[in-house]
């Protein structure tokens, strides 16, 4: 385990806390920034360049992204043809969970719209946590079903 850089940890703890109603962010109550260290230090560090992709449609990674800073968009593609924009994702959240969590193939595209850095938590390591800090393994697990399930009530809402 490597220990994650303070100022990173610490711009994502700002995002998760300073973040509008309504959006898909990954609040753990109860969780301060040396949880968050913890679990970070469980995953690695990855900056993404604009207009870079991070993950391609129907890859098999079964890897969690938490993104600390930039924007990303997440855009449906059939076959080969992107139907556009689904949702933008900003700092404090997470992208990756359904392929995290059901272990099936990327259902989207997900790109920088701008320079971004996050950290990459593969399964694997996921379990390592978990094994090591079952309580806070089990708050993360709530806190994506949460992220999961904004964001499936606000796909219904759209048009």
């Amino acid at each position: 385990m490597t220990k994650p850089a303070s100022e990173v940890v610490s711009a994502f703890v700002r995002a998760v806390a300073q973040g509008n109603e309504g959006q898909a962010l990954l609040a753990i109550p109860g969780w301060r920034e040396a949880d968050w260290e913890t679990l970070f230090s469980y995953a690695d560090r990855v900056r993404v360049a604009s207009g870079d992709v991070l993950i391609r449609k129907e890859a098999s990674e079964r890897a969690l992204y938490f993104l600390v800073s930039g924007v990303l968009e997440v855009t449906a593609v059939l076959s080969s043809h992107s139907l556009g924009a689904i949702a933008k994702i900003h700092p404090g959240t997470v992208v990756g969970e359904l392929a995290f969590l059901d272990g099936m193939p990327r259902s989207a595209k997900v790109w920088a719209v701008a320079d971004s850095e996050l950290y990459r938590l593969d399964f694997a390591d996921y379990e390592r946590f978990a094994t090591a800090h079952p309580r806070q393994s089990c708050d993360l697990l709530f806190a994506i079903g949460r992220v999961v399930a904004l964001r499936l009530r606000q796909s219904n809402l759209r048009p």
